[in-house]
């Protein structure tokens, strides 16, 4: 009794989760809309696209990480190599640049998640009932 109240006033789980997506299915529906009118190499060129777009957001991040390894590598000094690794690694050994990184990937991916998406449906749709041999 008390779970089906609490399930009328706040909602069912499932109904929560499916509000809390639904934003997400929208675009991708949106998505796969226009990318129905795209060559199949225009579609297969969306992974260079995607990719692109991930190296050119977090390549600074990289090369800076790239830069502090390799000061810390040429490093004789044990203070200086500890220093770097706290600049790589953060206090708490979860944040610092490495953390900036994981950071900056993830809030990438999960704006190319929906295009990313409607591209594998857009894929299949063109590949249904067709047979494919990978290598």
């Amino acid at each position: 009794m008390l779970k089906a109240l609490i399930g009328r006033v706040f909602g069912t789980r499932h109904e929560r989760e499916r509000k809390r997506v639904q934003p997400v299915l929208t675009e991708i529906h949106e998505i796969e809309a226009r990318l129905a009118s795209l060559s199949d190499a225009e579609i297969q060129g969306q992974t260079a696209k995607f990719r692109g777009l991930l190296v050119e957001r977090t390549g600074p991040i990289e090369s800076r990480i790239a830069e502090l390894k390799a000061v810390k590598h040429d490093s004789v000094d044990a203070a200086e190599r500890e220093r770097i690794d706290l600049e790589l690694q953060g206090a708490d050994g979860r944040g610092g640049v490495e953390g900036e990184l994981r950071t900056a990937i993830a809030e990438v991916l999960d704006e190319l998640l929906p295009e990313a998406f409607a591209t594998v449906r857009e894929a299949c749709r063109r590949l249904k009932g067709s047979t494919v041999t990978v290598t």
